[in-house]
C-alpha cells in the first residue's frame, strides 16, 4: 500500500471513528432525555395520584360530616318540633283559652311547620335519598322539585331515557349530583335568577367518537362575573374567564375537584346577558 493509499485510509478510519463517536454521543444523550423524561412522568403521575387520594379523602370526609349533620338534625331538631306541635295541639283543645291566645298560637304553630318543612329540604339536601337504588334522573327530580318547592324558582328538568344511565355507579352518581346541587345552588343565592333548566341526556364526543352523558344546567341570572365582583368599590368586574379560573369560590373548586375524580369534563360559561351555564360531560 502506497503513502497515498495508506492516508486515505487513516482517513476514513478516522472518519468512520467520528460517526461511531456523534452516533455514541447523540444515543447517550437521547437516553439521558428518555430517563429523564420517564422521571418526570413518574414525579408527574406520583404528584397527580397523591392530589386524587388527597381530593377523594376531602371529599369522603364532606360526606361524612354531611351524613352525620342530616342524622343530628333528623334525630334532635325535627324530633323537638314535632314534639311542640303535639304539644300546641293540645293546648289549643283546651276551652280555656281566649281567642287571642288562640290566634297566638296558631301564628306559632304556622312557624314551627315552616321550620320543620326547611329542615326537612335542609336533610334532603344534606343526604339524597336512596341514593343506592335511586336512578340519577330520579334524584335530579326531586331536587328540582325541592327548589321549586323551598325558593320559589322555576326549576325545570328535562332528562332523556337512555339506557347509559344505568351505567352510572353508585359513586359516579354521587359525584354528579353534587356538582349538579352545587351548579343549583350557586344560581339560587348568586344570579338573581328566575328560572333553571337542567338537561341531562345522552351525547357523542365527537373529538374522542365515544359515548358519553352530558348534564347541562343553565339560568338566567347576571352570571358568574356579576355575582362575584366587589360591589364595595368602583372597579369594573373581572371578565368571566378570569373570575372561573382564578376564583377561590369553594364551590367552584368542589366542582373541578368531583369532576377530576370523575375523569369528566367541566365547563362553565358565564354572562351578564346570558347567565350562567355550566356542562359536565362523562364519558361511560
Amino acid at each position: 500500500m502506497n503513502p497515498a493509499e495508506t492516508n486515505i485510509a487513516v482517513f476514513q478510519f478516522v472518519e468512520l471513528l467520528s460517526i461511531i463517536s456523534f452516533l455514541c454521543i447523540a444515543f447517550v444523550l437521547f437516553l439521558l432525555s428518555y430517563i429523564r423524561g420517564r422521571e418526570k412522568n413518574r414525579t408527574l403521575e406520583e404528584q397527580n395520584k397523591k392530589e386524587r387520594l388527597v381530593t377523594e379523602t376531602i371529599t369522603q370526609v364532606q360526606e361524612n360530616e354531611r351524613s352525620r349533620i342530616s342524622r343530628d338534625l333528623h334525630d334532635t331538631v325535627t324530633q323537638d318540633i314535632r314534639t311542640a306541635l303535639i304539644y300546641m295541639h293540645q293546648i289549643m283543645d283546651s276551652s280555656e283559652l281566649s281567642e287571642e291566645q288562640k290566634v297566638l298560637l296558631d301564628k306559632i304553630q304556622n312557624i314551627e311547620e315552616q321550620n320543620l318543612k326547611n329542615i326537612r329540604n335542609i336533610i334532603r339536601n344534606l343526604t339524597p335519598s336512596q341514593i343506592e337504588s335511586a336512578s340519577i334522573t330520579q334524584l335530579l327530580t326531586e331536587l328540582c322539585e325541592n327548589i321549586n318547592q323551598a325558593d320559589g324558582l322555576d326549576c325545570k328538568l328535562y332528562a332523556q331515557d337512555t339506557p347509559l344511565f344505568n351505567k352510572i355507579t353508585t359513586e359516579q352518581k354521587l359525584h354528579i349530583f353534587r356538582i349538579i346541587q352545587e351548579s343549583i345552588t350557586n344560581a339560587v343565592k348568586h344570579s338573581g335568577a328566575s328560572e333553571i333548566s337542567l338537561i341531562a341526556r345522552e351525547e357523542k364526543d365527537n373529538n374522542e367518537n365515544t359515548d358519553g352523558l352530558l348534564f347541562m344546567i343553565s339560568d338566567d341570572g347576571v352570571g358568574i362575573s356579576e355575582s362575584q365582583s366587589d360591589s364595595s368599590t368602583n372597579r369594573s368586574p373581572a371578565p368571566t374567564e378570569d373570575v372561573i379560573s382564578q376564583s377561590t369560590h369553594l364551590g367552584i373548586k368542589g366542582m373541578k375537584s368531583r369532576a377530576t375524580l370523575l375523569g369528566a369534563r367541566l365547563d362553565i360559561k358565564s354572562s351578564r346577558e346570558t347567565g350562567t351555564q355550566v356542562k359536565l360531560f362523562l364519558k361511560v
